[in-house]
């Protein structure tokens, strides 16, 4: 399942403050190295979905230290756990839970450099982009996928999905058509969206 919180605009220093409470004493830590109030407020409200997610599938309310892959992917290692992925873009965080290994983005809307389109896609993808929210698509999907393979963005981001061939990823407009969420897997599958409010996140 997709967990999606919209409503990083209009969260407060206070209810910073309330999140952090609610995280253990290694994340606050992880939480307070970032510098900036937003990226401090994504990561807070990151770990809180997950554990969110973890508690209403699988009614696990204390989650171990993740561990990370050679390429820095976070996992759980203990056993019969399910794989997670978390990303955030604008005002929107996401979670994703799923019994098989996930990758997933959430990409705002911008105009991108020609220079980055150019790096980013193929010949093929390139006739394609007519628009700022093709090009989004595009990217949110690819993110989504080497986010999969652990892979991150490295000299195959551009042909992530010729070398790939097995990924099946799926994409779709965030509210207002402001960007775009994607998620990556192995296997076809179909995961319903969920919206999550703060005040249902602090009460995990």
């Amino acid at each position: 399942m997709i967990y999606l919180f919209q409503e990083l605009d209009s969260f407060s220093n206070e209810q910073l403050s309330r999140c952090l409470s609610q995280l253990p004493a290694w994340r606050q830590e992880y939480v307070l190295h970032f510098k900036h109030p937003q990226d401090q407020k994504r990561s807070a409200v990151g770990w809180l979905i997950l554990s969110y997610a973890m508690t209403q599938e699988y009614g696990i309310k204390h989650l171990p230290v993740p561990a990370c892959s050679s390429h820095g992917k976070p996992f759980f290692s203990e056993k019969n756990m399910p794989f997670f992925n978390i990303s955030h873009s604008g005002t929107f965080v996401g979670c994703a839970l799923h019994s098989d290994d996930i990758g997933l983005d959430i990409q705002k809307l911008v105009s991108p450099r020609p220079s980055l389109v150019q790096r980013v896609c193929t010949s093929e993808e390139l006739a394609g982009i007519n628009s700022p929210e093709d090009f989004c698509r595009i990217w949110a999907m690819k993110e989504s996928a080497v986010k999969l393979t652990g892979e991150g963005i490295t000299g195959s981001f551009r042909d992530v999905f010729l070398q790939h061939p097995n990924i099946k990823t799926t994409s779709f407009s965030l509210e207002n058509n402001s960007g775009f969420l994607a998620y990556s897997t192995y296997k076809a599958v179909q995961l319903p969206v969920v919206t999550v409010t703060l005040e249902a996140l602090l009460r995990t």
